[in-house]
C-alpha cells in the first residue's frame, strides 16, 4: 500500500488528478522480502532488462578549472522550444550509465522529454583537473550546469529528478536562495532521500548485509581519489588529506571523514551530515515537490520521514509505499 502526505490544496488536488499513480496501491515485487532484499532485486532486474541509452556527452569546464561531464538524449522528434527540459541527478557512485538512470530517462525520452544527465566530478569516465569532488550539499556545480543548460535552451522550462544523495543535493538546492533568487527549477521530484543522514549512515553499518553494500559505496567513492591520486595529491594546498587513510576507507562515514569535509571545509563528519538533512529545512521549498520513500528503506527509518512537515507543506508532498527497498 501507499500514503501521500501532503496539506491540502492546489498541490495536492493536482497530483491526484494529473498523477494517478499517487492513489493506486502498490504491488512490490513477491520475491522482496524485505528492504534490502527488495533493493538488491531491484538492481539486478533493472540491469538486466533496461535497454542501453546512447547520449549527446558535453564536458563541461568549471569556473575554478575542474570539469564533468553533461550526457543528453534529446526527443526523438523535434517539439516546441518550451518543452520541459528534465535534469537527472545520480545517487552517490551514480552516473548516467546506472540502471536506475538508464530507465528514466528512457521513460522520459518515449513521453517526448529532453533528458540531461549530471554527472559529478571524477564520475561518468571524467578525469579530475582538481582535487574537489562532490558533496551532498555544495550546490556549485549544480548551479553551473543548471545556468548552461539555460543557455542552451533558454525557453525550457527545467524539472528536477535526484536520487539518494542525488535526491538531498536536489532538496538542497531547491532550498537555496540561488533557487529562490533565480527560479532555475520549476519543479523537482526526490526519491528515496536518506532523510537523516547521520542516522542513515549508522544503518549502512548495522548488519552484516548493510556493511557489503556499504563497503561497495565506499570502493566506488575511494576509486576517484585512486584514479585521480596525482591531480588530488598535487593541489591537496594544506587539506591533510591522507591517501593511505583514504584508500583504506570501509564506509562511507569513513570516507566522508577522510576526504569529503576536509576538501569542502567541514569541522567534523556529523556537522556535514546536519547540513545534509533536509527534514528540518523543508519549508524553505519554494516550487512544487513530490518526494517517493519506501517505509523499509534499509537506510533510513519510517520516523525518519518526514511526514508531518509535508502534511503542513503546501507545495510539498510525500508518497509513502509500505514496501520498496532503496
Amino acid at each position: 500500500s501507499s500514503v501521500l502526505f501532503c496539506k491540502d490544496g492546489n498541490f495536492k488536488k493536482f497530483l491526484i488528478k494529473k498523477v494517478p499513480v499517487v492513489g493506486e496501491k502498490y504491488l512490490p515485487s513477491i520475491c522482496g522480502f524485505n528492504g534490502y532484499a527488495h533493493t538488491v532485486l531491484a538492481i539486478m532486474f533493472r540491469f538486466i532488462i533496461t535497454p542501453s541509452v546512447v547520449y549527446d556527452r558535453e564536458i563541461l569546464t568549471l569556473k575554478d578549472g575542474g570539469q564533468l561531464a553533461i550526457d543528453w538524449l534529446y526527443p526523438k522528434y523535434k517539439g516546441p522550444q518550451n518543452l520541459v527540459t528534465v535534469i537527472i541527478l545520480t545517487g552517490i557512485t551514480g552516473d548516467s550509465q546506472s540502471e536506475y538512470v538508464r530507465e528514466t530517462v528512457n521513460e522520459l525520452f518515449e513521453k517526448g522529454y529532453c533528458c540531461v544527465v549530471f554527472n559529478y566530478r571524477g564520475r561518468g569516465g571524467v578525469k579530475l583537473k582538481t582535487a574537489r569532488t562532490y558533496s551532498a550539499t555544495n550546490i556549485e556545480d549544480l548551479t553551473e550546469v543548471l545556468k548552461h543548460i539555460k543557455t542552451k535552451r533558454p525557453n525550457s522550462p527545467i524539472a528536477g529528478i535526484g536520487f539518494s544523495m542525488g535526491g538531498t543535493l536536489l532538496g538542497t538546492f531547491l532550498m537555496s536562495s540561488e533557487q529562490e533568487k533565480n527560479k532555475h527549477l520549476v519543479t523537482g521530484i526526490l526519491i528515496s532521500v536518506p532523510w537523516n543522514v547521520k542516522q542513515a549512515c549508522k544503518n549502512a553499518e548495522s548488519s552484516w548485509l548493510m556493511r557489503k553494500m556499504g563497503e561497495n559505496l565506499a570502493h566506488h567513492l575511494r576509486s576517484v581519489v585512486v584514479k585521480n591520486k596525482d591531480v588530488i595529491f598535487k593541489q591537496d594546498n594544506d587539506r591533510s588529506l591522507d591517501y593511505n587513510i583514504i584508500k583504506q576507507c570501509n564506509t562511507i562515514r569513513e570516507f566522508d571523514t577522510a576526504y569529503t569535509i576536509k576538501i569542502f571545509n567541514y569541522s567534523n563528519v556529523y556537522h556535514y551530515y546536519e547540513e545534509a538533512t533536509l527534514s528540518n529545512k523543508l519549508h524553505l521549498i519554494n516550487v512544487p515537490c513530490l518526494c517517493l520513500s519506501a517505509a523499509d528503506d534499509p537506510f533510513l527509518y519510517f520516523r525518519d520521514i518526514p511526514v508531518n512537515e509535508a502534511d503542513e507543506h503546501g507545495n510539498l508532498a510525500i508518497l509513502v509505499t509500505s514496501c520498496g527497498g532503496h
